[in-house]
């Protein structure tokens, strides 16, 4: 699906704060949100728990293709309605989970960075294989991809998409790509028990909308 540009997502952290990372995981949850209301589920004080794999490689360490994939449990708050507030709520989480250095292996995250987009994903799938599958109900992997367009056969590429399998309990998961100044969110849905992924879907584009908004 389409996403936002990176400078729409610099723009709606500007005003109600966070990070880009931050920015992202609040419109997912609000895609959860939406999800689950359309399934007649009450989200009031609901939290939807996601493994969101992260780089603990040090700033001088960037561009080698080791294993040092660690993990953040992130609680993403789907009972909050209003999106300020939701942003807000998962700046203060995710600042939080940092500071203690909350991961799996008990180093500091440090950006997704210094790894080509597929060997990132499959060290973050290899992480999640080795988790507690019941402890999560989603991924979401924020990988950063070249800013700057590539061409095959004097062809541009226009949008690049990623993929991430479902494994386990785990039914749905989120890829967010960036490439070329633009934001693409990835979601791979099983059809046998999620079929409605179309109104995930949907309602991530709604709350970049809502957060550019509420920005303005």
């Amino acid at each position: 699906m389409p996403g936002a540009t990176l400078a729409d997502v610099r723009r709606v952290r500007q005003r109600p704060g966070g990070t880009v990372n931050d920015v992202v995981l609040a419109v997912i949850t609000r895609g959860f949100r939406s999800l689950l209301e359309a399934r007649g589920e009450s989200v009031e004080g609901l939290f939807v728990r996601t493994l969101v794999p992260v780089s603990v490689r040090g700033e001088d360490e960037h561009g080698r293709f080791d294993n040092r994939v660690s993990a953040m449990f992130a609680e993403l708050p789907v009972g909050i309605a209003d999106p300020v507030e939701r942003l807000a709520a998962v700046s203060r989480q995710m600042g939080y989970l940092k500071d203690h250095h909350q991961s799996a292996a008990g180093e500091t995250p440090t950006a997704l960075s210094g790894l080509a987009p597929p060997a990132l994903l499959a060290l973050g799938m290899r992480l999640f294989a080795d988790v507690d599958q019941w402890a999560v109900q989603t991924v979401t992997t924020n990988v950063p991809g070249p800013q700057r367009p590539y061409s095959a056969s004097g062809r541009r590429m226009t949008a690049a998409y990623m993929f991430v399998p479902v494994a386990g309990s785990v039914r749905i998961g989120i890829v967010i790509f960036s490439y070329d100044g633009a934001l693409t969110f990835a979601v791979t849905g099983d059809y046998d028990t999620a079929p409605d992924t179309d109104v995930l879907c949907r309602s991530i584009e709604e709350g970049i909308v809502e957060l550019l908004d509420a920005g303005s």
